[in-house]
């Protein structure tokens, strides 16, 4: 039997009873800026994503987005390719508890790990003598 939020219309969002209690390792294929419809009609903006060979994407709400963030890296663009853990859990709405998706905050195993830039080289410093002394140098 489907679970009875199947039922509605939002057919192209992944939601926690789309995991079946299970957490998933899926790669990112495409983040992109959105809008959706809350409670009453309120309209937000939030992060999409959708992952590789699924239908259904993602609404990233700001802890996802941060956790993502900190695996990868706060550039979007850099998310494509990129695996993530995703596991149904619930947290507090208001004064309800409600079910949600979050991501693990680690590099699922066997994912390749973010390159890493190196940090330039400091500048060599030209040995032009003695620094400045104002005590020595200020001609009365």
């Amino acid at each position: 039997m489907p679970h009875y939020k199947t039922m509605y219309d939002e057919k192209d969002m992944l939601f926690a009873y789309d995991l079946g209690g299970k957490e998933a390792t899926v790669t990112i294929e495409k983040v992109w800026a959105g809008e959706i419809s809350g409670e009453q009609g309120r309209k937000s903006k939030k992060p999409f994503v959708s992952f590789k060979g699924k239908t259904k994407k993602l609404a990233l709400n700001k802890t996802n987005g941060k956790t993502i963030a900190q695996l990868y890296g706060p550039d979007t663009a850099g998310w494509a390719g990129k695996s993530i853990t995703i596991y149904p859990t619930t947290t507090t709405f208001g004064n309800e508890t409600v079910e949600c998706i979050r991501v693990r905050p680690s590099i699922p195993r066997g994912a390749p790990a973010p390159a890493r830039s190196k940090a330039p080289e400091p500048a060599p410093v030209a040995d032009d003598g003695p620094a400045f002394d104002p005590e020595q140098d200020v001609q009365p």
